[in-house]
């Protein structure tokens, strides 16, 4: 009996071996972050720091208070995923978009046609957007999205709307700039040095065990 449980523990070890996984991922950044949440550089401060980066986050104005609102979208471009994807995140830092007027500033976003526009209003209202500041947000994945993220191809569409703010109130258009965008896609994987292992040490250990029992 004990020879016996001895050889199922043995694989059952075996078996618990091979189910390790090592993480991974996909990180893709459009643009340089110039600017940390919260910071208020001047218009022309933003502007200069972002030229000659990629468009839109080349430091140009999107819209404008006065006269349009702000609508703009970018494309991630990667390597499809092969592995299990376990989660994500959609991070970028925008300037001047200021939700810190009344009602909610975001009209629309989506992610690969996925609507976010209520969770990106609730991070918006939880912080910053006065006039000429600087933030970044950060919008964790679910797995609706896990599909389009294997794909290698993400496109991100984001309007906004007035109210803005302007020096004697607010402005009936909200104009805005984006800093920089990234997505980080997290994935599991079968750990390599796991796998070797199991294929040449279990079946040898099992093999001697055997032995023993003749």
């Amino acid at each position: 009996m004990k020879k016996y449980l001895s050889l199922r523990t043995l694989a059952a070890l075996a078996l618990l071996t091979g189910s390790q996984v090592a993480l991974a991922g996909t990180v893709v950044t459009l643009g340089d972050q110039d600017f940390a949440d919260g910071d208020t550089p001047t218009t022309g401060a933003f502007l200069s720091a972002g030229a000659g980066e990629p468009a839109p986050f080349n430091g140009v104005f999107v819209g404008s208070d006065s006269g349009s609102n702000f609508s703009t979208s970018w494309t991630f471009s990667y390597s499809a995923i092969a592995d299990t994807i376990t989660g994500g995140s959609l991070k970028f830092g925008i300037y001047d978009h200021e939700s810190a007027a009344s009602g909610n500033q975001v009209a629309s976003f989506t992610v690969n046609g996925v609507d976010f526009t209520g969770a990106l209003n609730t991070l918006f209202e939880s912080h910053g957007g006065t006039s000429r500041e600087d933030n970044v947000y950060t919008l964790t994945l679910p797995s609706s999205t896990f599909a389009g993220l294997a794909s290698g191809t993400v496109n991100v569409s984001l309007a906004l709307t007035g109210p803005g703010l302007g020096l004697f109130g607010e402005t009936p258009f909200n104009g805005a700039a984006l800093d920089f965008s990234t997505l980080d896609i997290a994935t599991a994987v079968p750990e390599p040095l796991t796998s070797t292992l199991l294929l040449l040490g279990v079946p040898a250990v099992l093999a001697a065990a055997r032995r023993k029992m003749v």
